[in-house]
């Protein structure tokens, strides 16, 4: 099920009815109208007092959560007119609740993100599984970077930097639950740290070859 259907069948969507008009819109696909329709929920929203709009983000992320298509809903004028200034007085609100931070680190796709990710795992610990396997996934792919152009010689990260992604990931990869996850990362984070190894052996003593010298060691078990 869509994230759409999912939302236009919980119960709870009767007692926002503007948001519930302008999902219906946006089934029809009519985009235009999708939009007025949502501005006016917006403005409505902005008017509600400070539990009645917790409440109602509370329900949007959570359903939000883990949903591949979230940002085709929660667009930008939703995020820059409701959500984020309502995320940020949540966060001085009710500074010891966790969700606000994970949130903004999920769902706002901006520099300092991560730093939200980092703090809701600094404060909910390993109950933050969604936190912490995006963060995992995010380093593992900083190192990806850093590697991808190595069958060139081009080495694209910084050695300190990817050194301490490698201990974070790998931390964090210890605090997983789901068992065929961690596995998964397990074995991409060996392979991850098996390239930076070697790269480190082969700058010590080469400058080019860098694919041909990995395939001679490797051969050599």
């Amino acid at each position: 099920m869509s994230l759409l259907n999912k939302l236009l069948h919980d119960p709870v969507i009767s007692e926002v009815p503007r948001l519930h008009n302008a999902l219906l819109v946006k089934e029809r696909g009519v985009r235009k109208e999708w939009l007025v329709h949502m501005d006016r929920f917006i403005e409505e929203a902005n008017a509600w007092d400070f539990e009645r709009q917790r409440t109602f983000v509370n329900w949007l992320l959570s359903t939000c959560e883990r949903e591949a298509d979230a940002s085709v809903l929660l667009i930008h004028p939703l995020k820059e007119r409701l959500l984020k200034p309502f995320l940020n007085q949540w966060m001085k609100e009710m500074p010891d609740d966790v969700r606000p931070y994970r949130w903004y680190g999920l769902f706002f796709d901006e520099d300092d993100r991560y730093s939200y990710l980092q703090e809701a795992i600094t404060r909910g610990g390993r109950r933050e599984q969604l936190a912490i396997e995006t963060m995992i996934d995010h380093h593992l792919y900083g190192l990806w970077y850093s590697f991808h152009h190595l069958d060139e010689d081009l080495y694209l990260g910084e050695i300190e930097e990817d050194a301490a992604s490698l201990t974070e990931a790998w931390l964090l990869i210890e605090q997983l639950d789901d068992a065929v996850f961690k596995s998964e990362r397990i074995n991409e984070w060996q392979k991850l740290n098996q390239t930076f190894t070697y790269w480190i052996r082969f700058r010590q003593e080469h400058t080019t070859g860098f694919m041909e010298w990995r395939m001679q060691q490797e051969s050599k078990g």
